[in-house]
């Protein structure tokens, strides 16, 4: 794995493609490779989030995080926020993920680790019960999350 190649920007896809929704990160990701984004552009695919993500960040000039996330909003929703921001959405679904990002953001700002700027793009979950396969409503915002990662990408390397 190409972890110490020189990036601008850093894609996460978090989730399990085994629990429903949880895993539309992993599907993100693989879409966004097939788009050939260029070289400058590091995209993973993540079953859990932990510290070495930000290890894995560094050098980038943004890491963009893409999961199922739960916000109250109707499944299929997308939901963009900046964590740690006043208002920002908890960043966990199910068991699967280890760690919250906030959580891992608290202990690396504790320990003095330094952190490219953080964007999550996610989608409100329908079920992530265990089983494969997205819901209808989460396959069908799939276009608008790709759309919106692209844009990110874009600005993280014009940038």
């Amino acid at each position: 794995m190409p972890a110490r190649a020189r990036k601008n920007c850093l894609v996460v896809g978090v989730g399990n493609p085994l629990m429903g929704d949880d895993g539309i990160g992993i599907e993100v990701a693989r879409s966004l490779r097939k788009l050939n984004l260029g070289g400058s552009v590091l995209v993973l695919e993540r079953q859990t989030l932990d510290i070495s993500i930000l290890d894995l960040a560094k050098g980038a000039s943004k890491l963009i995080v893409v999961d199922a996330v739960k916000s109250g909003r109707p499944p299929g929703s997308l939901v963009k926020f900046t964590p740690g921001g006043h208002g920002s959405p908890i960043l966990r679904v199910s068991l699967s993920h280890e760690q919250r990002l906030d959580d891992i953001l608290a202990l690396a700002k504790r320990i003095g680790l330094r952190r490219p700027p953080i964007v999550v793009v996610g989608v409100e979950p329908e079920d992530c019960t265990p089983r494969e396969g997205l819901s209808e409503r989460v396959v069908n915002a799939l276009p608008s999350v790709l759309e919106e990662v692209v844009a990110e990408v874009k600005e993280c390397v014009r940038g």
